[in-house]
Protein backbone atom coordinates (compact mmCIF):
# COMPACT_ATOMS: atom_id res chain seq x y z
CA UNK A 1 0.00 0.00 0.00
CA UNK A 2 1.33 3.29 -0.83
CA UNK A 3 1.95 5.97 1.71
CA UNK A 4 0.49 9.25 1.41
CA UNK A 5 3.21 11.05 0.32
CA UNK A 6 3.61 8.90 -2.45
CA UNK A 7 -0.03 8.79 -3.26
CA UNK A 8 0.64 12.25 -3.79
CA UNK A 9 3.74 12.11 -5.72
CA UNK A 10 2.62 9.58 -7.83
CA UNK A 11 -0.28 10.51 -8.59
CA UNK A 12 -0.89 10.89 -12.83
CA UNK A 13 -2.15 14.51 -11.50
CA UNK A 14 1.14 15.39 -10.12
CA UNK A 15 3.73 14.44 -13.14
CA UNK A 16 1.25 14.81 -16.04
CA UNK A 17 1.83 18.73 -16.67
CA UNK A 18 5.47 18.67 -16.35
CA UNK A 19 5.98 14.97 -18.60
CA UNK A 20 3.06 16.15 -21.18
CA UNK A 21 5.69 16.04 -23.95
CA UNK A 22 7.11 13.27 -23.90
CA UNK A 23 3.94 11.06 -22.60
CA UNK A 24 0.68 9.82 -24.35
CA UNK A 25 -1.84 12.16 -24.68
CA UNK A 26 -4.44 12.21 -21.32
CA UNK A 27 -7.37 13.77 -20.59
CA UNK A 28 -7.41 13.77 -16.56
CA UNK A 29 -10.62 13.68 -14.91
CA UNK A 30 -11.72 14.01 -11.20
CA UNK A 31 -14.20 11.80 -10.21
CA UNK A 32 -16.72 12.91 -7.61
CA UNK A 33 -17.39 11.13 -4.52
CA UNK A 34 -20.70 9.72 -6.04
CA UNK A 35 -19.35 8.68 -8.92
CA UNK A 36 -16.65 6.70 -7.70
CA UNK A 37 -19.80 4.41 -6.08
CA UNK A 38 -20.94 3.57 -9.20
CA UNK A 39 -17.72 1.70 -10.25
CA UNK A 40 -17.02 0.28 -6.90
CA UNK A 41 -18.08 -3.03 -7.08
CA UNK A 42 -21.05 -4.03 -4.74
CA UNK A 43 -22.18 -7.65 -4.07
CA UNK A 44 -25.97 -7.96 -4.25
CA UNK A 45 -27.45 -9.53 -1.57
CA UNK A 46 -30.06 -11.97 -2.26
CA UNK A 47 -33.74 -11.05 -2.22
CA UNK A 48 -35.99 -12.13 1.12
CA UNK A 49 -38.28 -14.42 -0.23
CA UNK A 50 -41.14 -12.62 1.18
CA UNK A 51 -40.26 -9.56 -0.74
CA UNK A 52 -42.73 -8.88 -3.26
CA UNK A 53 -41.86 -8.58 -7.22
CA UNK A 54 -42.46 -4.64 -7.28
CA UNK A 55 -40.42 -4.72 -3.97
CA UNK A 56 -37.28 -6.55 -5.90
CA UNK A 57 -37.89 -4.72 -9.18
CA UNK A 58 -37.53 -1.40 -7.17
CA UNK A 59 -34.37 -2.21 -5.53
CA UNK A 60 -32.91 -3.67 -8.90
CA UNK A 61 -29.31 -2.91 -9.50
CA UNK A 62 -30.46 -1.70 -13.09
CA UNK A 63 -32.53 1.22 -11.85
CA UNK A 64 -30.28 2.21 -8.98
CA UNK A 65 -26.85 2.25 -11.38
CA UNK A 66 -28.76 3.96 -14.34
CA UNK A 67 -29.85 6.86 -11.62
CA UNK A 68 -26.16 7.22 -9.90
CA UNK A 69 -24.21 8.24 -12.91
CA UNK A 70 -24.76 12.10 -12.97
CA UNK A 71 -25.17 13.43 -16.56
CA UNK A 72 -22.26 16.08 -16.24
CA UNK A 73 -19.98 13.26 -15.65
CA UNK A 74 -21.48 11.49 -18.57
CA UNK A 75 -21.04 14.33 -20.76
CA UNK A 76 -17.54 14.48 -19.64
CA UNK A 77 -17.01 10.60 -20.66
CA UNK A 78 -18.49 11.26 -24.06
CA UNK A 79 -16.67 14.08 -24.89
CA UNK A 80 -13.37 12.02 -23.92
CA UNK A 81 -14.37 9.66 -26.38
CA UNK A 82 -14.96 12.60 -29.21
CA UNK A 83 -11.60 14.20 -28.57
CA UNK A 84 -9.77 11.14 -28.11
CA UNK A 85 -11.38 8.99 -30.54
CA UNK A 86 -13.58 5.58 -29.89
CA UNK A 87 -11.18 3.41 -28.45
CA UNK A 88 -9.31 4.55 -25.40
CA UNK A 89 -7.22 3.57 -22.39
CA UNK A 90 -8.07 4.35 -19.04
CA UNK A 91 -6.63 3.96 -15.06
CA UNK A 92 -6.73 6.02 -12.16
CA UNK A 93 -4.48 7.90 -10.66
CA UNK A 94 -1.97 4.90 -10.03
CA UNK A 95 -3.05 2.05 -11.42
CA UNK A 96 -4.46 0.78 -14.53
CA UNK A 97 -7.16 -2.17 -14.00
CA UNK A 98 -4.61 -4.53 -15.80
CA UNK A 99 -6.01 -7.56 -14.06
CA UNK A 100 -9.50 -7.14 -15.92
CA UNK A 101 -8.39 -7.82 -19.15
CA UNK A 102 -10.73 -11.20 -19.18
CA UNK A 103 -13.58 -9.14 -19.46
CA UNK A 104 -12.60 -7.21 -22.66
CA UNK A 105 -12.47 -8.32 -26.02
CA UNK A 106 -8.94 -9.77 -27.02
CA UNK A 107 -7.27 -9.21 -23.46
CA UNK A 108 -6.47 -5.27 -24.99
CA UNK A 109 -8.55 -3.15 -21.99
CA UNK A 110 -10.25 -1.21 -25.40
CA UNK A 111 -12.91 0.97 -23.46
CA UNK A 112 -15.25 1.58 -26.34
CA UNK A 113 -17.72 2.81 -24.41
CA UNK A 114 -18.71 4.19 -21.47
CA UNK A 115 -19.93 0.91 -19.48
CA UNK A 116 -16.65 -0.76 -20.79
CA UNK A 117 -15.16 1.97 -18.41
CA UNK A 118 -17.24 0.88 -15.55
CA UNK A 119 -17.02 -2.67 -16.15
CA UNK A 120 -13.06 -2.81 -15.98
CA UNK A 121 -13.02 -0.76 -12.98
CA UNK A 122 -15.61 -2.69 -10.93
CA UNK A 123 -13.66 -5.79 -12.17
CA UNK A 124 -10.38 -4.97 -11.16
CA UNK A 125 -8.96 -6.03 -7.61
CA UNK A 126 -6.20 -3.42 -8.55
CA UNK A 127 -8.46 -0.72 -8.62
CA UNK A 128 -10.92 -1.72 -6.01
CA UNK A 129 -8.39 -1.79 -3.80
CA UNK A 130 -7.68 1.95 -4.56
CA UNK A 131 -11.06 2.73 -4.07
CA UNK A 132 -11.70 1.05 -0.51
CA UNK A 133 -8.10 2.43 0.93
CA UNK A 134 -7.29 5.48 -0.66
CA UNK A 135 -8.98 8.39 1.32
CA UNK A 136 -6.72 10.77 1.61
CA UNK A 137 -6.29 11.76 -2.34
CA UNK A 138 -8.72 12.92 -4.66
CA UNK A 139 -9.81 10.35 -7.41
CA UNK A 140 -9.68 10.41 -11.23
CA UNK A 141 -9.50 8.81 -14.23
CA UNK A 142 -6.41 9.38 -16.55
CA UNK A 143 -7.64 8.85 -20.21
CA UNK A 144 -5.52 8.14 -23.15
CA UNK A 145 -6.38 6.63 -26.62
CA UNK A 146 -5.66 2.92 -26.87
CA UNK A 147 -2.43 2.17 -28.63
CA UNK A 148 -1.10 -0.60 -30.04
CA UNK A 149 2.07 -1.18 -28.02
CA UNK A 150 4.98 -4.43 -28.38
CA UNK A 151 5.52 -5.97 -25.43
CA UNK A 152 9.39 -5.75 -26.19
CA UNK A 153 9.55 -2.45 -26.83
CA UNK A 154 8.25 -1.55 -22.79
CA UNK A 155 11.36 -0.64 -20.34
CA UNK A 156 11.12 -0.38 -16.50
CA UNK A 157 13.83 1.96 -15.86
CA UNK A 158 14.98 2.11 -12.10
CA UNK A 159 16.25 5.64 -10.68
CA UNK A 160 18.67 5.63 -7.85
CA UNK A 161 19.34 9.05 -6.49
CA UNK A 162 18.28 10.57 -9.93
CA UNK A 163 20.77 8.46 -11.59
CA UNK A 164 19.56 5.42 -14.27
CA UNK A 165 20.88 2.23 -12.96
CA UNK A 166 18.75 -0.75 -14.33
CA UNK A 167 16.94 -1.37 -16.96
CA UNK A 168 14.66 -4.29 -17.48
CA UNK A 169 12.38 -5.60 -19.97
CA UNK A 170 8.94 -5.44 -18.93
CA UNK A 171 7.83 -8.36 -21.03
CA UNK A 172 10.05 -10.83 -18.28
CA UNK A 173 10.63 -13.54 -18.04
CA UNK A 174 10.29 -13.68 -22.38
CA UNK A 175 13.37 -14.12 -24.13
CA UNK A 176 13.67 -11.75 -27.28
CA UNK A 177 16.41 -12.06 -29.55
CA UNK A 178 17.33 -9.01 -30.75
CA UNK A 179 17.66 -7.74 -27.09
CA UNK A 180 21.24 -9.04 -26.64
CA UNK A 181 22.16 -7.44 -30.65
CA UNK A 182 20.31 -4.31 -29.50
CA UNK A 183 21.38 -4.39 -26.45
CA UNK A 184 24.07 -1.10 -26.62
CA UNK A 185 21.49 0.82 -28.56
CA UNK A 186 18.37 0.41 -25.89
CA UNK A 187 20.69 1.29 -23.14
CA UNK A 188 22.24 4.67 -25.18
CA UNK A 189 18.54 5.44 -26.40
CA UNK A 190 17.26 5.16 -22.90
CA UNK A 191 20.19 6.63 -20.86
CA UNK A 192 19.57 9.67 -23.50
CA UNK A 193 15.93 9.96 -23.10
CA UNK A 194 16.47 9.85 -19.54
CA UNK A 195 18.95 12.35 -19.31
CA UNK A 196 17.18 15.09 -22.02
CA UNK A 197 13.87 14.60 -20.32
CA UNK A 198 13.54 13.03 -17.23
CA UNK A 199 16.42 13.71 -14.95
CA UNK A 200 16.04 15.66 -11.90
CA UNK A 201 12.32 16.71 -13.52
CA UNK A 202 10.60 14.43 -11.72
CA UNK A 203 9.41 15.30 -7.67
CA UNK A 204 11.37 12.05 -6.74
CA UNK A 205 15.28 11.10 -6.91
CA UNK A 206 14.48 6.97 -6.08
CA UNK A 207 11.82 6.12 -8.65
CA UNK A 208 10.94 3.78 -11.44
CA UNK A 209 9.67 4.77 -15.08
CA UNK A 210 8.10 3.03 -17.39
CA UNK A 211 9.32 3.95 -20.79
CA UNK A 212 8.18 2.41 -24.65
CA UNK A 213 10.98 2.16 -27.11
CA UNK A 214 9.51 1.43 -30.85
CA UNK A 215 11.52 2.47 -33.64
CA UNK A 216 11.54 4.67 -35.38
CA UNK A 217 9.27 6.49 -33.40
CA UNK A 218 10.60 8.57 -30.28
CA UNK A 219 10.45 7.17 -26.65
CA UNK A 220 7.89 8.54 -24.28
CA UNK A 221 7.08 7.89 -20.54
CA UNK A 222 4.30 5.33 -19.59
CA UNK A 223 4.19 5.71 -15.90
CA UNK A 224 6.18 6.50 -12.88
CA UNK A 225 5.97 4.40 -9.85
CA UNK A 226 7.78 4.30 -6.50
CA UNK A 227 11.29 2.64 -5.67
CA UNK A 228 10.64 0.48 -2.57
CA UNK A 229 10.69 -3.28 -1.44
CA UNK A 230 7.03 -3.89 -3.21
CA UNK A 231 8.14 -2.67 -6.43
CA UNK A 232 7.71 -5.14 -9.40
CA UNK A 233 11.84 -5.01 -10.69
CA UNK A 234 11.23 -7.61 -12.85
CA UNK A 235 15.09 -8.72 -14.01
CA UNK A 236 16.47 -7.72 -10.68
CA UNK A 237 15.74 -8.38 -7.10
CA UNK A 238 15.74 -6.12 -3.78
CA UNK A 239 18.96 -7.40 -3.33
CA UNK A 240 20.62 -6.46 -6.52
CA UNK A 241 19.28 -2.41 -5.49
CA UNK A 242 18.29 -1.68 -2.11
CA UNK A 243 21.94 -1.52 -1.35
CA UNK A 244 22.24 1.28 -3.78
CA UNK A 245 19.59 3.87 -1.86
CA UNK A 246 22.66 4.60 0.48
CA UNK A 247 25.50 4.01 -1.80
CA UNK A 248 27.40 6.85 -2.74
CA UNK A 249 28.48 7.49 -6.57
CA UNK A 250 30.55 10.05 -7.72
CA UNK A 251 29.94 10.23 -11.06
CA UNK A 252 27.55 8.94 -13.60
CA UNK A 253 27.85 4.49 -13.86
CA UNK A 254 26.27 3.03 -17.18
CA UNK A 255 23.22 1.46 -16.62
CA UNK A 256 22.62 -2.41 -16.30
CA UNK A 257 20.63 -3.89 -18.79
CA UNK A 258 19.52 -7.00 -17.96
CA UNK A 259 17.32 -9.33 -19.83
CA UNK A 260 17.51 -13.27 -21.28
CA UNK A 261 19.94 -13.75 -23.57
CA UNK A 262 19.20 -17.48 -24.44
CA UNK A 263 15.43 -19.07 -24.92
CA UNK A 264 15.41 -20.94 -20.82
CA UNK A 265 11.71 -21.85 -22.10
CA UNK A 266 8.67 -21.78 -19.68
CA UNK A 267 10.02 -19.78 -16.14
CA UNK A 268 7.89 -17.78 -13.72
CA UNK A 269 10.15 -15.07 -12.50
CA UNK A 270 11.67 -16.62 -9.39
CA UNK A 271 13.30 -19.29 -11.40
CA UNK A 272 14.47 -17.00 -13.98
CA UNK A 273 16.24 -14.34 -12.16
CA UNK A 274 17.97 -17.98 -10.56
CA UNK A 275 19.16 -19.58 -13.71
CA UNK A 276 19.95 -15.81 -14.80
CA UNK A 277 21.93 -15.01 -11.67
CA UNK A 278 23.52 -18.09 -11.82
CA UNK A 279 24.33 -18.09 -15.99
CA UNK A 280 25.38 -14.35 -15.86
CA UNK A 281 26.78 -13.69 -12.56
CA UNK A 282 25.90 -10.21 -12.65
CA UNK A 283 27.49 -7.87 -10.45
CA UNK A 284 27.17 -4.18 -9.49
CA UNK A 285 29.67 -1.78 -9.32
Amino acid sequence: MLVTQDLKDFSITSWYKTFENVTIKTIILEVPVEVVKWFQFQELSEPDEECSAEEIEADSPEIEEDSSLSLDFKDKLKNVFNVLGQTLFIKNNWHAPLDAKMFSVGHTLKAECIEDIRLYLKTSSIIQQDFANIKEIPFCLAIRKWMCIHPAAEFRCIVVNNILRGITPRDWPTFYPHFKEDSAQIIQSLLEFFTEFVKLKFLRTNYIVDIVLSYPDKPFILDFGPLNRKTNLYAFTWKDIGPLLNKDVDKEVAPVFRYLDSDIGIMNRAHALLKFQQEQNATYT
